[in-house]
């Protein structure tokens, strides 16, 4: 018979090894999150609670100054009280002001009461909307425009800048027209009416780079607005765009004509304030109004308006030169309605032969009359300010309201004039 041992009683069990607890480390970043905002929040805290308390000084500081001014001014108005008191128009005086305050009563009853203003600081409502401010970003703050600045004219002598001579090489000249300042670099653009092209110079003079000669004929007038180049020509009767700074040719309107997106001769172009391009057509006595990517807008006519060569814009009006019918500079409004005209040939603004002109700062008009050797300014009513002597001048601008950039026609170069 088998032996049989007894069940075991009552001994206790190993406990089975517990289970490591387990990480999320989603969790453990949320909670890394979330101390640093609470770290970064009580900063911003203490920075805007140190603030608060300087400005508070500051108002106590005022407030401080203020008591003492306010003290001063009691002071002399008791010592002036005390001085009228003895003066022999004192009787007189007391007269006066009787009849100022009852004058002051009566306008007191016939006026609405004012409110009283009172200037009320609490600090708790003050740190609230502190609390609530985002940091102000200084880029999104536009910058003040400078004050404009006026040439010197009666100072301007010899030019300060020379350069050109007759010929086809780089940075020579043939017949050099229209003149335009790029506003980034400052560049010069020159358009070389017979060498069939545009010259780059700096403003020191230095040649810079050419373009424009597999494309243009007989450039007439330039003008650079953000990165396009508009360019007139008079041979082709069209008018070109190039873009910067890649200097590529991107469209061409027009040929001989005289409907429109036709020319007889396209002079120097300019933008209007609300961002389009007009542009002189000369012998069709009219200005053509094209949107900056040269799809044609509308035509601008006047009777008056023969022979349009340059155009310029101020704020609300607009500059015309036409060169037939006594050489005029006519002005419009934006609408296109006549304004007055600054007769000058022969009398009124006394210039014999201009095609081109421009405006400074304050909407003088700078002309060039290459026929009297002379670049001359007028107010923008007509009167003579200066005249300054320059070999046939042709093509204008201004540097930085300070500098005149002008292509001389016999001398075939360009010129920079300053004080």
């Amino acid at each position: 018979m088998a032996t049989q041992f007894p069940e075991t009683i009552g001994v206790p069990r190993m406990p089975e090894p517990l289970a490591e607890p387990i990480i999320d480390p989603i969790a453990v970043q949320i909670n890394q999150s979330i101390d640093r905002l609470i770290f970064l929040l009580n900063q911003r805290r203490v920075h805007l609670l140190a603030t608060l308390r300087n400005r508070r000084e500051e108002m106590r500081a005022d407030l401080v100054a203020r008591q003492e001014v306010e003290e001063e001014l009691v002071g002399a108005r008791t010592l002036l009280e005390g001085q009228i008191k003895h003066n022999m128009l004192h009787s007189m005086q007391q007269k006066f002001v009787a009849e100022m305050e009852a004058k002051l009563a009566e306008l007191r009853l016939n006026a609405p009461q004012a409110q009283e203003l009172r200037f009320l600081c609490n600090t708790q409502d003050l740190e609230e909307h502190i609390s609530r401010l985002g940091e102000i970003n200084q880029h999104e703050i536009p910058p003040i425009p400078p004050m404009p600045v006026i040439p010197n004219y009666s100072a301007f002598q010899q030019p300060i800048v020379a350069v050109g001579k007759q010929g086809s090489v780089r940075g020579a000249f043939n017949n050099p027209r229209g003149v335009t300042i790029e506003p980034e670099s400052g560049h010069i653009y020159v358009a070389d009416m017979n060498n069939s092209r545009i010259q780059i110079f700096s403003q020191e003079g230095h040649h810079l780079n050419i373009f424009g000669d597999r494309h243009l004929k007989s450039p007439w007038g330039i003008l650079i607005h953000e990165d396009n180049i508009y360019v007139t020509d008079r041979g082709h009767d069209a008018i070109f765009l190039f873009k910067l700074p890649e200097l590529t040719m991107i469209k061409r309107v027009g040929k001989e004509g005289h409907g429109s997106e036709k020319f007889y001769y396209p002079s120097q172009p300019a933008i209007s304030p609300n961002q389009h391009l007009y542009v002189p057509d000369c012998l069709n006595n009219r200005l053509q109004i094209l949107a900056t990517n040269l799809v044609f807008k509308d035509t601008l006519r006047h009777k008056t308006m023969k022979g349009p060569v340059d155009v310029k814009f101020t704020n609300n009006e607009m500059f015309v030169l036409s060169w037939f019918d006594n050489l005029c500079i006519h002005v419009f409004t934006l609408s296109g309605e006549k304004s007055r005209s600054l007769v000058t040939r022969g009398r009124g603004m006394q210039v014999v032969i201009a095609y081109f002109f421009c405006l400074d700062g304050h909407n003088n008009i700078v002309i060039s009359d290459w026929s009297a050797h002379q670049i001359k300014v007028f107010s923008p009513e007509g009167d003579l300010l200066h005249k300054i002597g320059h070999t046939k001048p042709s093509g204008l601008s201004i540097i930085n309201n300070s500098k005149l950039v002008c292509t001389s026609l016999s001398a075939n170069g360009l010129n920079i004039l300053s004080a």
